[in-house]
């Protein structure tokens, strides 16, 4: 048996490099605590409606999602379950995102939420929503005295 002498310093760098592991773990394994907070999403606006994209890969029911309007906001909540279990503890790198989300967001105009239609193809969930009536903005001339 061949005795080492004991070196504080090696094991203060095997320390370190176990936290460096474990850092790196954590972070590549939970992207919602790297600002994650639901779907990615694009908002754009034609002549008539307003559209609102979100990726949602892994729904398997419109059960899983759902999706609030009023006139100037929307509202995607939902949870993306995990095909198959497995223990976390097996897993040898994660990124993908599993759990429940909420997403706000503001709209660009008013709209009307009542007529709003959504579909969902090939992971892509897709919102129309006409716009409102825009009021017509009178203008009135204030004489100066």
């Amino acid at each position: 048996m061949r005795m080492i002498p004991w070196d504080p310093f090696r094991q203060l760098n095997e320390l370190r490099e176990e936290m460096g592991r474990l850092w790196e773990q954590t972070w590549s394994m939970r992207p919602w605590d790297r600002g994650y907070y639901g779907p990615r999403t694009d908002i754009y606006q034609t002549e008539k409606e307003v559209v609102v994209t979100a990726e949602l890969p892994g729904i398997e029911s419109p059960d899983d999602v759902e999706i609030t309007v009023d006139e100037d906001s929307i509202t995607i909540r939902g949870e993306i379950k995990r095909s198959r279990e497995v223990e976390d503890r097996n897993y040898f790198h994660q990124e993908r995102f599993y759990g429940s989300y909420v997403r706000t967001l503001p709209l660009p105009v008013s709209v009307k939420a009542e007529e709003a239609k959504a579909s969902y193809r090939n992971g892509i969930l897709e919102i129309r929503i006409p716009k409102a009536e825009q009021q017509r903005r009178k203008t009135i001339r204030v004489d100066i005295h």
